[in-house]
């Protein structure tokens, strides 16, 4: 039987660890190691793990590994997470998981079936819907459905388009991934602090022409706190106000990943590939600007791109 680890770092959760615990315990696949990390948390977030730790049935098991190190610093989400990759066991399969949602009893069952269909040695990353959900898990609306992308498919996939997208290729609680794209994305080199994990491995199974699949059912509750930020929540002016402000958080994320992705990547990459990573790691505005390839989806946002771009942003 495949091997899975679940990996998740938590901050001040324990209002909603309860729930995700409860769900990965519930969990049909019946070997998994839950990875977590906790960043530094002043709640009872770790006594919770702890006793959860005792609780597991046989074959589930929860690993903390501030116990194997002692560190407790808050390094931040991102920085978090890799301090974490690095320091996983070795599995057939990976899976992220945010410490607020609520996850469904077949997802890693369903997730482990999907990438079972390529082989080992072939890049996989999968992502599921989901049910896009308040504080209080009531249910808002699901994703459209989109299509996977075979390997042959994927070389033909702009990688600028991936890239500048961002979570091109899911958000983190909805990935899975193989241990092939494990040890491509996260032990190939070190990554700029400021690059988000989910982010950078959509990119890499994007630039190594993996294979991305994609679930359309939905598997997990994602919780959407007040205060969450979406550009989809306002309108007019104030939409592309927010959008401007949501994207200048990024920024050092695409530019910084372009940087690492070109140093760690750019000789494997086709030349087309290549040849985009040079000039976006590059400082020329107006070359940039009249790239001749589409960066976004839709016309408004290429023009607010466009104008980052002239303005030193990316």
């Amino acid at each position: 039987m495949e091997t899975v680890i679940l990996i998740t770092s938590t901050y001040n959760g324990a209002n909603y660890l309860p729930a995700m615990l409860d769900s990965i315990r519930a969990q049909t696949w019946p070997k998994i190691d839950l990875y977590i990390r906790d960043d530094g948390s002043r709640d009872d977030s770790v006594n919770i793990i702890r006793r959860y730790q005792q609780s597991f049935p046989e074959g589930k098991r929860i690993i903390l590994i501030n116990d194997a190190d002692n560190d407790w610093a808050n390094k931040g989400s991102h920085q978090s997470y890799r301090y974490l990759l690095s320091r996983l066991g070795d599995a057939d399969y990976y899976l992220f998981c945010d410490q607020d949602d609520v996850w469904l009893p077949a997802k890693v069952e369903r997730a482990v079936t999907h990438m079972r269909q390529y082989p080992p040695e072939t890049p996989v990353l999968y992502v599921h819907n989901y049910y896009v959900c308040d504080a209080d898990l009531q249910i808002e609306h699901t994703l459209p459905d989109r299509p996977g992308v075979t390997p042959e498919e994927m070389s033909h996939i702009s990688l600028a388009n991936v890239i500048m997208t961002g979570t091109w290729g899911g958000v983190g609680m909805a990935q899975g991934f193989n241990r092939t794209l494990k040890r491509l994305t996260f032990d190939s080199g070190e990554i700029t602090p400021s690059v988000a994990v989910d982010c950078w491995i959509s990119w890499v199974v994007a630039g190594m022409n993996g294979a991305l699949l994609y679930d359309s059912e939905p598997l997990a509750y994602y919780r959407r706190h007040p205060g969450t930020f979406s550009s989809g929540d306002a309108g007019g002016l104030l939409r592309y106000r927010d959008w401007v402000r949501h994207m200048n958080r990024h920024c050092s994320n695409i530019t910084d990943g372009i940087h690492d992705y070109r140093r760690l990547y750019g000789n494997r990459v086709s030349r087309q590939r290549a040849d985009f990573l040079a000039l976006f790691d590059s400082r020329s505005r107006l070359r940039k600007f009249f790239y001749p390839h589409r960066l976004r989806n839709s016309l408004t946002d290429e023009i607010a791109f466009r104008l980052l771009i002239l303005a030193g942003k990316i």
